[in-house]
């Protein structure tokens, strides 16, 4: 996020969050509100940064309800004011006639009379299996209105705080239902209150219908700006049930969203002097660095931001150094493997030219990549904004067995040291459309929705990574669009609301695409140059995004990371060949034999059967079933008729023999 124009330092005026404004309007309209999203934070209100709870408070408040009750299964029903229990119980047993839900719909009053009897204690099981139980239903409640009434006489502060569901709602039914005083209350906690009618009993529904009545009841004291009040709080709205609200002319849901960037800004303002070695009054480089930071934090909460102050203390890694102090909160305290690339950049085209035969150009490219990612050289017109976006980002195309693979593992090698942290995924595995919520997880209310998706688990734990898209022209279309926002932004959010972020990996995709127009020129025995075969190729991958995906964003996203893989020259056979050789005697040294190779017979044998224009469009995993079928098969048959598991074989391959001659030496 670019800073705007003339942002600096906030003026301290006494400013709100945006969306207290929607909410009060609301509130004007005579609607109850349904506040959804980012409430278990701070929010700005009147200059100041308070929880969510004491902002509803003061707006409340403001607006003159006299009255302000909060409800949640484990407090009960508590109230602003140190004799909130007592108002309450007076303004629900004095309620004037004619305001009451019964005496405008009869058909209420028996209902509200069931209220009032679930108000009692609960009955002893001796009590339940008795004849009387009517009479002690009735006398229980008889006995808790008394007592109630009884308080209000005596002045008594604790009132009844209808712990149960059941007993709160339908307290707060009558409050709402009241005319006397403008009463406001707020449902904590509502999504584990609230639950969806579908799949839970009678009682849950119970509660549901209980409170969309009392939202319908709620009544408007006489000469009060304000109607009665019923606010409903919850992280996410699609935990209310949609009937709740959905269509509904009195009732609003209104989003408390993830801080803007003048929020952000404001409150490291705030908590500044928080951050190390910081002074209680901040200079002018420290401003400038507030507004980087506000720009990294994008997307974060204003609690986290005080987990970054924490950080900073921790680590000892002062305010001036912000994009140090977001990696170190994003990823954690570990290696940072670019960092130790550096000196191994100027070996990297050689070392990647050794294991990677015959593709001088994408190696180059590759190298440069790594390069370019260790001195975090790139286009960035504002400098406080967060370079997020992946290291390096290559689209490999070309034919079958010419080394795309075998490049992604061998950066894997140079960058972790280890070949196997490669992470790949077969993208022939995502054809069907649902296959593309694989990547962030099934959404809610899904099996599997807690787990989380593979691509966004797998970055979060190892966020630096390469990864690589293998033969992603045979997914389906919709997986494209995951990855318009890993390519531009660097992050994804998963179905869980967790955010992946990308900015520390290598992401790679493989592609066959156009391969088979070049299939059809190898079996004629023509051998096109480079520039044809990477014309061919850049022209099929272009076609394909722009046509068939019709996506042309996403190939402008990955820019001139599209590199055409040549096919297998003739010239090549023998330093793949003996690539392969040394492999397969590494790994004989390893089970105890000692292999005497005849170098020379074999790589011939090698070259007369590549001659095929067959064997040549397969590529190096050609060269390999070769020598697989006249070397390694000959050699195990050796093994198995000597008994010999262990000690020195001669292998050489005569000429005009597809077989080596394996002999097991003394």
């Amino acid at each position: 996020m670019s800073t705007p124009p003339g942002e600096g330092r906030p003026t301290g005026r006494r400013v709100v969050s945006p969306w207290v404004r929607q909410f009060v309007a609301e509130i004007a309209r005579s609607r109850h509100v349904i506040l959804h999203g980012n409430i278990h934070d701070v929010v700005r209100w009147q200059g100041s940064f308070v929880p969510l709870g004491q902002a509803l408070g003061a707006i409340l408040s403001t607006l003159s309800y006299d009255l302000v009750g909060r409800y949640d299964q484990v407090d009960g029903l508590v109230f602003d004011g140190d004799d909130g229990h007592r108002r309450f119980a007076r303004l629900i047993e004095a309620r004037p006639a004619g305001t009451g839900p019964e005496e405008r719909d009869p058909d209420l009053r028996a209902r509200d009379q069931d209220d009032r009897v679930d108000e009692r204690p609960r009955e002893t099981p001796q009590e339940q299996t008795s004849g009387a139980t009517g009479n002690s239903r009735g006398a229980r409640a008889s006995e808790l209105h008394r007592r109630m009434r009884s308080s209000i006489r005596e002045g008594a502060a604790e009132a009844p705080r209808y712990r149960q569901p059941s007993e709160a709602l339908a307290a707060v039914r009558r409050g709402l239902a009241q005319r006397s005083r403008p009463a406001a209350f707020i449902l904590d906690f509502a999504e584990l209150l609230l639950l969806d009618p579908d799949h839970h009993d009678r009682q849950d529904r119970d509660l549901l219908l209980l409170t969309k009545k009392m939202m319908l009841e709620s009544g408007h004291a006489a000469g009060a700006q304000v109607h009665n009040l019923l606010v409903i709080v919850v992280p996410d709205l699609a935990s209310v049930p949609p009937w709740l609200h959905r269509d509904e002319p009195f009732v609003r849901a209104v989003e408390v969203p993830l801080p803007s960037y003048r929020e952000r800004l404001s409150y490291l303002v705030t908590i500044a002097a928080r951050f190390h070695g910081q002074s209680a009054q901040p200079q002018d480089d420290s401003t400038a660095a507030i507004r980087t930071l506000a720009n990294l934090t994008d997307g974060m909460a204003l609690a986290e931001l005080d987990g970054l102050a924490q950080t900073s203390r921790v680590e000892k890694i002062p305010l001036s150094e912000p994009r140090e102090l977001i990696k170190r909160a994003l990823f954690g305290q570990q290696d940072d493997p670019w960092v130790r690339l550096v000196d191994r950049i100027p070996l990297a085209e050689r070392q990647l030219g050794e294991r990677v035969i015959g593709q001088p150009t994408a190696v180059r490219a590759v190298s440069r990549a790594l390069a370019a990612g260790t001195l975090n050289v790139d286009f960035v017109s504002d400098p406080y904004s967060v370079e997020a976006r992946p290291k390096g980002v290559f689209f490999f195309a070309g034919p079958t067995g010419v080394g795309k693979t075998e490049l992604a593992r061998a950066l894997s090698e140079m960058i972790f040291d280890d070949e196997t942290a490669l992470t790949r995924f077969d993208m022939s595995t995502f054809a069907m459309e649902h296959a593309a919520e694989r990547f962030t997880g099934a959404p809610p209310g899904y099996v599997g929705h807690e787990r989380g998706g593979e691509l966004t688990n797998r970055v979060m734990s190892k966020p630096f990574s390469v990864l690589l898209f293998d033969e992603i022209e045979k997914s389906h279309e919709s997986v494209f669009d995951k990855f318009l926002q890993i390519l531009e932004d660097g992050r994804l959010t998963d179905g869980l609301g967790r955010t992946a972020y990308f900015s520390q990996s290598l992401i790679i995709f493989t592609s066959n695409l156009g391969a088979t127009p070049l299939y059809a020129l190898l079996q004629k025995g023509e051998l096109p140059s480079y520039e044809e075969v990477s014309e061919l190729f850049q022209h099929e991958v272009s076609e394909h995004f722009a046509t068939t995906l019709k996506r042309p964003e996403l190939l402008g996203r990955i820019g001139n990371g599209v590199l055409a893989f040549d096919i297998l020259r003739p010239e090549n056979i023998p330093a793949i060949t003996a690539k392969f050789l040394r492999q397969i005697t590494a790994s004989a040294a390893r089970a105890g034999m000692e292999l005497d190779l005849e170098h020379e017979s074999i790589t011939a044998g090698v070259a007369q059967a590549m001659r095929d224009p067959r064997s040549l469009a397969l590529g190096g995993r050609e060269i390999r079933n070769i020598l697989d079928r006249s070397v390694r098969a000959p050699l195990i048959d050796c093994v198995v008729a000597t008994g010999r598991r262990t000690g020195r074989f001669h292998v050489e391959l005569p000429e005009n023999r597809t077989v080596a001659v394996v002999t097991a030496q003394p």
